[in-house]
């Protein structure tokens, strides 16, 4: 199915229907996984083979729940929970029993386990094999969540010999370095070691290989690299942007400068060096090759032999031995290094197929080396970290009480029905995510196209008018297709043009469109955009701001490339819908308030607030039958039209206004400001009295239809003294269960202690995905 595709199936009604069934066991398969879970130990994953490959480490359990001990604050800096913060003690899912029970349907096979981590939560994890489908599909819900101050992380142990950790990050794949997570039987204690290097994930994290250096018959991975040039007479650019395309996470450094790699100064670590040079130019290729003197003498044999040389010179350790907490890797045989002379240009030549080649008699000291890629697809973007044993983690949830959880700028202070802050997420969680394998490294497995197929799941819909709306029973409306094997996505579709943003009046042409396309493997790719029910112009470039660039037609993108391109579509048309709202255009709460923001309700309201106009002071105390004087003022933010318009001013009951309505002409990004002035009874009795200001513009046929929604803003005058509210909640709304895909409806009776009417607007916040 196309990037923006459709797969029509008929519902037969009279048949009898396909239901999940329960099965005996602890094993699911399919054509390509078998999975097997321990009841005894939490239900855990002791052991998944994809395509005749065990997954999981030996005596280690997968899809294991850990729960860590953190600290309320930073240890040293004392402030809140910026970083993870573990303590040591740690408890783990399979330390408790759990329950499995098997299920079946004509689609695939699931397991699902429900246990609990005594005091702190119970959990239900749903583990599912569909037919034809190369991944397992995950789920885990936590309930009665309690805890305070914790971290929750899930753990697959699945290594890959000689594979780094990789991870996906925007639209783009590189090199991590391993995590730093346990000492012992314990987590590392923040107060000593405080950078447990867990990153941020997009959509899938795993190991796998970035580059590889080959050495005869064995490799070596390159994730974290340093490139150590002699200071001047080298440009490093091309090699550099090399490196990043191939995933490599590369920084550059003078070999007379300090190294890379010392925790207590830097934020991560790198697992290679490459140095440029000769040994006569490079300190630092001189120090390398003084502790190795067969290495010497391999680089002057290529010299001679060929002018130039790579040589790979082995670390003094393993890295697993080295890459511990509190990690100083700055030493000159700390990691190996590949020493380059002459032939940069070859270098980034070879880069290109993620794999450099180096021919040498010296011994390479290389260790195992598997070309295996295993990946945990995630929905949202948690941390995650790779441990050097292989075991994937990711970071769930946390619930924290240091500051600023809890505190709350504008009042009233807001909490989870158990009294408690919205820091502690003292409720039920749901997180979806996925594991999968493949051979050979990210690139070849297609990690980042099945990681966005897991990401974005198909929507099934009912269509009403099958048989009739001219579309066949399968199609896209726009697919983007390459020649690198999925690895060009679509990210985004639009009209062309953004006028609303910049607050223009002038109205796109919706056959003009916007894509934005993204190359994901790193590499130059070429690609074709195509539509079964439309004609797609050649695309142009633009600028970020959609501007076309006058650099004609394209058909290639370059790795990890980003870009806007402008199109047009002619589409047949195939029924009439002309008068079908696809989404709307205003609020469904009116008047609109022009402050907005202090309802926490998030962006501005739909237009972006063209016009406004806003009362000064919004707040005031006035005597029973003073004069009360306000500023009102009135703004545009149309770049290229004047505005026309009117502000009505509202008293309450029995009061009056020196100036009730105003008629404006404002030109682009011009505003007005004037005073007036609202006269109350004599014997106005103590309350609170709104003064509301109504902005609406005129112009139907020339304004966007989001621009002609009415603005208000309130101005409260409180007259004596009165313990009234403006808004209170008078009776509670009750619960209901809704099925999913049903309505239904609730009421809830909002009352005020003003003495006039107000608008009120009401948002439902219920849990993601409801």
């Amino acid at each position: 199915i196309g990037s923006l595709g459709w797969q029509g199936y008929q519902c037969d009604a009279d048949a009898e229907g396909s239901r999940w069934r329960e099965i005996d066991g602890t094993t699911i398969t399919n054509r390509t996984h078998t999975l097997t879970v321990d009841p005894a130990r939490g239900g855990g994953v002791d052991s998944l083979i994809a395509d005749g490959r065990e997954l999981i480490a030996d005596r280690q359990i997968g899809n294991e729940l850990a729960v860590y001990d953190e600290y309320s604050a930073h240890p040293q800096a004392g402030e809140g929970p910026w970083h993870l913060l573990p303590k040591g003690p740690l408890t783990r899912s399979a330390q408790f029993p759990a329950t499995v029970q098997g299920w079946r349907c004509a689609l695939g096979e699931r397991l699902v386990i429900t246990g609990a981590i005594p005091g702190v939560l119970r959990y239900t994890q749903t583990l599912t094999l569909w037919d034809g489908i190369d991944r397992v599909e995950c789920r885990t819900e936590i309930d009665e969540f309690t805890g305070a101050d914790k971290l929750l992380r899930l753990c697959w142990p699945c290594p890959v010999p000689g594979a780094m950790p990789v991870s996906e990050v925007g639209d783009a794949v590189i090199g991590r370095g391993f995590g730093l997570l346990h000492a012992g039987a314990g987590a590392v204690d923040a107060a000593q070691h405080p950078w447990t290097l867990d990153n941020p994930a997009y959509g899938w994290f795993g190991l796998s290989a970035t580059l590889r250096v080959r050495i005869g018959t064995g490799a070596r991975a390159i994730s974290v690299a340093e490139v150590v040039t002699p200071g001047a007479g080298l440009d490093e650019r091309a090699l550099m942007v090399a490196l990043v395309r191939a995933g490599v996470t590369a920084t550059c450094s003078a070999a007379g400068r300090p190294r890379y790699g010392d925790l207590s100064v830097d934020s991560n670590l790198p697992d290679a060096r490459i140095a440029l040079g000769h040994p006569d130019e490079n300190s630092f290729t001189a120090a390398v090759l003084e502790t190795s003197p067969e290495h010497r003498v391999e680089l002057d044999r290529q010299i001679g032999a060929t002018g130039a040389a790579r040589v790979w010179v082995p670390a003094a350790a393993p890295l697993a031995r080295e890459w511990v907490p509190g990690a100083d890797l700055t030493g000159v045989r700390a990691l190996p290094v590949l020493v380059v002379v002459g032939g940069v240009d070859a270098l980034v030549d070879d880069i290109a197929d993620a794999e450099i080649t180096v021919q040498q008699h010296a011994p390479a000291g290389l260790e195992p080396f598997e070309p295996a890629t295993v990946a945990v697809f995630n929905r949202g973007v948690p941390g995650f970290a790779v441990e050097p044993d292989g075991t994937l983690h990711t970071s769930l949830m946390r619930s924290c009480t240091g500051w600023p959880s809890g505190t709350w700028i504008d009042p009233p202070r807001r909490t989870a029905p158990d009294g408690s802050g919205f820091g502690l997420q003292h409720w039920t969680h749901t997180f979806d995510y996925a594991v999968a394998a493949g051979a050979g490294d990210w690139r070849d497995s297609e990690i980042p196209h099945r990681s966005a197929a897991f990401s974005h799941p198909l929507l099934a819909v009912r269509n009403r008018r099958a048989g009739t709306d001219g579309l066949p029973a399968h199609g896209a409306l726009l697919d983007v297709d390459s020649d690198g094997g999925g690895s060009v996505q679509l990210g985004a579709l639009k009209a062309a043009g953004n006028p609303l943003a910049a607050g223009s009046v002038r109205v796109v042409d919706p056959a003009t469109v916007a894509l934005r396309i993204v190359e994901t493997h790193g590499r130059d790719t070429q690609f074709v955009i195509r539509s079964g029910l439309s004609a797609v112009a050649p695309p142009t470039p633009a600028d970020l701001l959609e501007r076309r660039l006058d650099h004609g037609a394209t058909f290639t993108l370059h790795g990890y490339q980003i870009a806007t391109l402008l199109t047009r579509l002619d589409a047949v048309k195939v029924l009439n819908a002309d008068n079908e709202a696809l989404a709307p255009e205003a609020e469904a709460a009116q008047p609109l308030y022009a402050r907005y923001w202090l309802h926490n309700r998030g962006p501005a309201p739909l237009g972006g607030l063209p016009a406004v106009a806003h009362l000064h002071p919004h707040r005031l105390r006035a005597d029973p039958g003073a004069p009360v004087r306000l500023r009102l003022t009135a703004a545009s933010d149309c770049t290229d039209a004047a505005v026309h318009g009117q502000v009505r001013v509202i008293c309450p009951p029995d009061w009056s206004v020196d100036t009730d309505e105003l008629s404006f002409v404002l030109p682009p990004g011009d505003y007005l400001d004037t005073e007036v002035t609202a006269t109350m009874p004599a014997a106005a009795p103590p309350g609170l009295y709104p003064i509301r200001v109504e902005l609406a513009l005129n112009g139907r046929g020339e304004l966007p239809t989001s621009w002609r929604q009415v603005v208000e803003d309130v101005c409260i005058v409180q007259v004596g003294d009165t313990a009234g509210a403006v808004l209170k909640l008078t009776a509670e709304p009750s619960p209901v269960q809704v099925r999913a895909g049903e309505s239904a409806r609730f009421g809830v009776t909002v009352g005020t202690d003003a003495c006039a009417d107000l608008a009120a607007e009401a948002h439902l916040i219920s849990p993601w995905g409801t």
